[in-house]
């Protein structure tokens, strides 16, 4: 099965002639037989790039190619309401950057986006005629595409009237050059789940740029990008956090309050617990973007030194330091307060 030609190229399906030129001349360039002698695989791609270029750089072959080659395609409902059969290629897929909050992306977020893509041409109907009009059939193959030629055992080959379209566009729509497809503004609702990243993309099906010709639209490709949280670092599904408590709190243990994606989860503090122990509490991170279950959520201690004690305070850590074995300082007297 032959590549798409635009593929191969590496344009859309809007390019202007210029681009497809342009795209023709830097490819052949690069596996041209002449720069590569001894691969077999540039070879086949060069052929490939003469090949899309043969095609694409006529206007009718084109047109032909653009249409499907007489491919069976669902039917369409133009402006006046007549459904008509489409006969176009595909459109091309449409990326979309989304900037978005850290909780709308844990949360899940909606919104109605605008985006610039191209849609059926109101002018001509995405017929690509002046006037809404059809294509006329080409009068010398009596729009079959193909001609006979030769003597006793005769041979088909393409129209070269038409290039093998089968139609005539005598009059294009000066709306869209005879595209059938023109720039247009739309408001697209755009649903992501709980559980999105930065640089994870979120397909829309149906919403990208029309084909021509009325082909079906690609689809609209959504690429986030999540702003950085002042509490929360994200590691894949699981949330990584700072968790300040007491020198007493610390010693004794205690139940303090951690943030979470909710607000607040409760977090049991052992006794003895050390600065930069780090506890896991499960099921408090990011929803999986498949909806079954949540990552984790990670809260590393930081034991918060008290500052400014009066001398009573101070009184009492000395003689806590005096009770406490193994810590005692040989030479190390504590300062007085001035």
């Amino acid at each position: 099965m032959k590549r798409d030609y635009y593929g191969v190229l590496g344009v859309a399906t809007s390019a202007t002639p210029a681009q497809i030129r342009r795209a023709y001349q830097r490819l052949a360039r690069q596996y041209s037989p002449d720069v590569n002698l001894w691969e077999q695989h540039a070879r086949g791609l060069f052929e490939e790039v003469v090949e899309a270029y043969r095609v694409l750089s006529n206007p009718m072959a084109r047109t032909l190619y653009d249409r499907g080659a007489g491919q069976p395609s669902p039917e369409r409902v133009t402006g006046s309401g007549q459904a008509v059969r489409s006969t176009g290629r595909r459109g091309d897929d449409l990326l979309v950057p989304l900037e978005i909050s850290f909780q709308q992306a844990v949360s899940g977020f909606q919104a109605d986006v605008p985006v610039d893509r191209l849609s059926i041409c109101v002018a001509c109907e995405a017929t690509g005629s002046a006037h809404g009009g059809m294509p006329a059939p080409c009068p010398h193959c009596d729009g079959a595409g193909t001609v006979w030629h030769g003597h006793g055992a005769l041979e088909t080959s393409s129209c070269p009237a038409c290039s093998g379209s089968g139609v005539r566009v005598s009059d294009p729509c000066p709306g869209c050059r005879g595209r059938g497809v023109a720039p247009s503004r739309s408001v697209v609702r755009v649903i992501l789940p709980a559980g999105i990243d930065t640089g994870t993309p979120f397909r829309i099906p149906g919403e990208g740029h029309a084909g021509p010709f009325g082909g079906p639209r690609g689809e609209l490709v959504v690429m986030p990008r999540v702003h950085d949280d002042p509490v929360f670092v994200r590691r894949g599904d699981n949330l990584y956090c700072e968790a300040t408590v007491t020198i007493a709190e610390a010693v004794l243990g205690a139940r303090v309050g951690i943030p979470a994606i909710e607000g607040e989860s409760q977090l049991s503090i052992p006794p003895g617990t050390q600065s930069g122990q780090v506890f896991r509490v499960r099921g408090k991170g990011v929803p999986h973007l498949s909806g079954d279950g949540r990552g984790d959520l990670y809260a590393t201690v930081r034991v918060e030194i008290p500052r400014g004690l009066d001398s009573r305070a101070q009184e009492l850590f000395r003689e806590l330091a005096r009770l406490l074995p193994g810590h005692s300082r040989s030479g190390a007297r504590p300062e007085s307060s001035t």
